[in-house]
């Protein structure tokens, strides 16, 4: 059992609080039973961690838990994982451009995941993708999809072959009246300020959702709503 803060294994997992850690040693932490299951079947688990003594785990004193997990209730078990990131598939493209709130990237990934928005792309000005709060928020759906990170507009210019279609609360195209597309991108903008300036610049054609009785939704209802009503076109 590990029962000492000065580990060298309890010093690399509380690092890993900070983004800027994550991001030189390309590794990052799960937490919660559900998690570390998660990411063992999706091969990126190196090391997991128990307060209580466990076969395939390292077990660690409760008060070295607290200090690494991200949550005020305790969590049992931990897992240290390597960032890998799948291919580019041909499914349809999610483009996140300044997404902020953790809680909506990772309700955004799980959508993605259902409605089969593999490819899951991330612009400047959003949230990072391995916050624990993304990764909780995703309940896995982050072990199941491929990512691309840069500038939106860039990342938006390597997408030739598809139809792309920035969102809108009011203008634009209604979501009822989109025609089936096998190659479609989507480009969910900042929840409080919408599509940037720079993307809309592009001239992009806009989706809207007709609605009575509310202005508009959260990102991640309307992104659901969106990913799934596209979804059913395309299988229709």
């Amino acid at each position: 059992m590990i029962t000492s803060a000065d580990n060298k294994k309890i010093k690399q997992l509380i690092r890993l609080k900070q983004a800027k850690y994550r991001k030189s040693d390309r590794q990052y932490l799960v937490e919660g039973p559900h998690l570390v299951q998660e990411a063992r079947l999706a091969g990126v688990l190196l090391e997991a961690f128990s307060i209580e003594e466990k076969e395939g785990y390292t077990q660690i004193e409760a008060s070295l838990m607290r200090k690494i997990c991200s949550t005020d209730t305790l969590v049992g078990e931990i897992g240290l994982c390597q960032m890998k990131f799948l291919p580019k598939t041909g499914d349809p493209v999610l483009i996140l451009d300044g997404i902020q709130d953790p809680g909506n990237m990772g309700a955004l990934m799980r959508s993605a995941a259902a409605f089969g928005f593999t490819n899951f792309w991330v612009g400047q000005g959003s949230v990072d993708l391995f916050n624990e709060k993304v990764i909780r928020a995703s309940q896995g759906a982050i072990f199941k999809l491929s990512f691309a990170f840069g500038k939106t507009v860039d990342l938006i210019a390597t997408l030739s072959d598809y139809q792309i279609f920035a969102t809108d609360v009011t203008q634009g195209m209604p979501l009822s009246e989109v025609p089936p597309i096998s190659k479609i991108a989507v480009i969910l903008g900042n929840e409080g300020n919408g599509i940037s300036e720079e993307v809309k610049a592009l001239g992009l054609k806009n989706i809207y959702i007709p609605m009575r009785n509310t202005e508009s939704l959260n990102v991640s209802v309307a992104g659901g709503i969106i990913l799934y009503c596209l979804q059913v076109k395309n299988l229709s």
